[in-house]
């Protein structure tokens, strides 16, 4: 059975993968007034015990941790992902009917590795 998981980078936090474990399929840009806010990238998971790098500088503090993928919230299918990304932006208040923001798909998806 296939596994999706998204990914999420911004400004100050970033997940880097280190092994071979994840194939990102692709990657939507969410802008805010004009501004690209976080970067969320599709990803088939290959391998259960990969391990995502997550990164964070917070208020000068810098947190970092190495999380199994099985923590993360899968997805049976890419279509089931996107829509799980569409709820997440509906949820912050900016959905597709906003003029202040919007998620735009990129040419390639970004490389995780």
């Amino acid at each position: 059975m296939e596994k999706y998981i998204i990914l999420t980078n911004k400004e100050t936090y970033q997940t880097t993968v280190k092994s071979d474990g994840l194939q990102p399929v692709e990657s939507y840009d969410f802008y805010f007034f004009d501004k690209v806010k976080a970067t969320y990238t599709i990803a088939q998971v290959l391998d259960d015990n990969v391990k995502i790098h997550l990164y964070e500088n917070y208020e000068g503090k810098e947190f970092i941790n190495d999380i199994r993928v099985k923590f993360f919230e899968s997805f049976g299918s890419i279509e089931a992902a996107q829509e799980e990304l569409n709820e997440m932006v509906k949820a912050s208040g900016s959905g597709p009917e906003s003029k202040y923001s919007k998620l735009v798909q990129a040419e390639a998806p970004v490389q995780v590795r």
